[in-house]
């Protein structure tokens, strides 16, 4: 039996990074997920660090577990 392929979790849609305007939304997929992107913030605060004081990048702003996600 075949494996099925994974779908990556939803980014959140504050989550912005100069990666994903220059390569777009299939720049994830250029990736392994679990590295993070280094250029990132949050539209909500404008810095490195979402609402809930946290990191974001895109393994962080995929949870969503967190209060501040929504799913893009």
């Amino acid at each position: 039996m075949t494996e099925l392929p994974q779908v990556p979790a939803p980014r959140c849609i504050h989550l912005h990074s100069t990666s994903l305007a220059v390569h777009g939304e299939g720049y994830a997929n250029a990736r392994d997920r679990t590295e993070e992107m280094s250029d990132c913030w949050c539209v909500k605060t404008g810095r490195p660090l979402g609402p809930d004081n946290r990191p974001v990048g895109l393994g962080a702003c995929s949870d969503p577990d967190r209060d501040c996600y929504e799913e893009y």
